[in-house]
């Protein structure tokens, strides 16, 4: 049985939800003695629930990512309204620990770990007789664990270390833990998911060996562990193949949704379930009326003039992506509407109901396996190694190879690399992460201030450039309210 529908049957069970603002977070269902899990049966529906449990940070997390990077802005200058200033804040490097989109994504977040943690407890665990089955759920959970903690620690730097339930006064004590810490906690979990999911039969979309083996190969390139990474991923490529085989229009068809390119999605269910997805109507232009979604369009996360001018000649991969106009049909001849019409079309499937959405988000795609490992190989045996990977991404977009003679050293292959990371995922959440492990997220943001996005200039204020400690987010200011004098917050908030 496909989880998307495992999962809409059991919604009302399982998504569990935020009971205080603080560390302990514990779902208003739980029962501290493990009696809520009974059976196998009862556990699934609990880990089904953790699955559900990321949709709640991913809605915002374009907010965090995208916005902050070069491949998207805000699309006006002088709204007043509340909930766009507050992305705003993030767009111009000036959010707060009052930001609204950082304290949603910081509560959902731990409101999943807390879920998750609630099934890895070893009585709850201890009720699937089934060893396998047990050893199963447990890869599931830790995975998407691990998943949370690395977006938290590349977005907060320290983080808040929770494997199990904390009582109140344990939780009003409970200072950050440090980076080094947290990815030792990343990669515990997820070295344990990879064993514990081999030879695993799946239900369509769950996570299988290769999504905990690809997570973790992203941890250690992040870490700049490059042999590490390296192993991990030709294994994923010797199961996946060196060959993309699904066009890259049909990656992101609704019609064709948990195809061969995608080797972990979040999930999302239109039908008034309370499980679409919203990203249609937030990213659809405004004031377009129904002409590109019904219920109109928010304009939020908007494309900018570089990234729109960026995809070379033919590459397939820009008409898929992105556009920078929609069609009215209304009018006696319809009539190309280009003023402030770009929009992200990735995202974009018709819809009944604003915000409900049927596409499915990609966390990990085979295509982005193969250009970590075009990226590692290039770092341990160079580039000649690396180029293969590369080109199958570039073949597949309908670009030309990349002749070896194009990268005769490390830096100028890094160069091409970058590039067609930033294409071949664009706007689905890596941009950011990937300037971040480069060491390049200041410089490129501050050229889109200075230089290539001239929208900045229109901003009644002067758009100051970011620094470094503004690539950390502030905890949010309700955890520093709970515990102020144990809490530490980020530098300079």
């Amino acid at each position: 049985m496909k989880l998307k529908h495992i999962f809409t049957a059991s919604l009302s069970a399982c998504v569990l939800g935020l009971s205080s603002c603080d560390l302990n977070i514990t779902p208003d269902s739980y029962i501290p003695d493990g009696s809520f899990y009974k059976n196998e049966a009862e556990m699934n529906t609990a880990v089904i629930g953790c699955y559900g449990g990321m949709q709640a940070p991913l809605n915002i997390e374009w907010t965090l990512t995208e916005l902050r990077a070069d491949n998207t802005r805000m699309n006006s200058n002088s709204s007043t309204n509340d909930a766009f200033l507050q992305q705003q804040a993030l767009d111009l490097g000036t959010m707060d620990a009052s930001n609204a989109n950082i304290r949603t994504y910081w509560e959902a977040t731990y409101s999943n770990i807390n879920s998750c943690n609630n099934v890895l407890a070893p009585e709850n665990l201890a009720v699937v007789a089934n060893e396998k089955k047990r050893a199963q759920f447990e890869g599931e959970v830790r995975f998407i664990r691990a998943y949370h903690y690395f977006n938290l620690v590349r977005l907060f730097g320290p983080t808040f270390i929770v494997t199990e339930e904390l009582s109140v006064a344990e939780a009003m004590k409970k200072d950050r833990s440090s980076v080094e810490a947290t990815y030792k906690q990343i990669i515990d979990d997820l070295q344990r998911s990879v064993d514990n999911l081999e030879g695993i039969t799946y239900d369509l979309g769950r996570v299988t060996q290769a999504a905990a083996q690809s997570l973790l190969a992203k941890v250690y390139l992040t870490l700049g562990k490059y042999t590490e990474a390296k192993s991990l991923l030709k294994a994923v490529v010797d199961v996946k193949g060196d060959q993309l085989t699904v066009s890259y229009s049909d990656v992101f068809d609704i019609s064709k949704e948990m195809n061969d390119e995608i080797i972990f999605a979040i999930r999302y269910k239109s039908g008034s379930l309370g499980i679409g997805s919203p990203f249609a109507n937030t990213f659809a232009p405004t004031k377009s009326g129904a002409n590109v979604v019904t219920g109109d369009g928010d304009g939020r996360n908007y494309p900018t003039t570089e990234v729109l001018g960026i995809y070379p000649e033919g590459d397939l991969r820009k008409d898929a992506s992105v556009t920078d106009h929609y069609i009215d049909p209304s009018k006696k001849d319809p009539v190309v509407i280009s003023d402030q019409s770009a929009y992200i079309k990735k995202f974009v499937s018709p819809v009944s109901v604003r915000y409900d959405g049927e596409n499915d988000w990609p966390v990990i795609r085979h295509a982005d396996v193969l250009l970590m490992y075009a990226e590692v190989l290039n770092e341990t045996d160079g580039p000649a190694t690396g180029l293969p990977y590369l080109n199958e991404v570039r073949r597949r977009a309908g670009l030309a190879a990349i002749a070896a003679s194009e990268v005769p050293v490390r830096y100028a292959f890094r160069e091409k690399l970058e590039k067609e990371r930033r294409l071949e995922l664009a706007f689905e959440n890596q941009r950011w992460f990937d300037l971040l492990r480069w060491g390049k997220a200041v410089e490129v943001v501050n050229k889109q201030i200075t230089e290539t996005e001239g929208f900045y200039d229109k901003y009644a204020f002067t758009v100051n450039k970011i620094a470094d400690w503004q690539l950390l987010l502030p905890i949010p200011q309700s955890v520093i309210d709970n515990n102020p004098s144990v809490v530490t917050q980020n530098p300079n908030y």
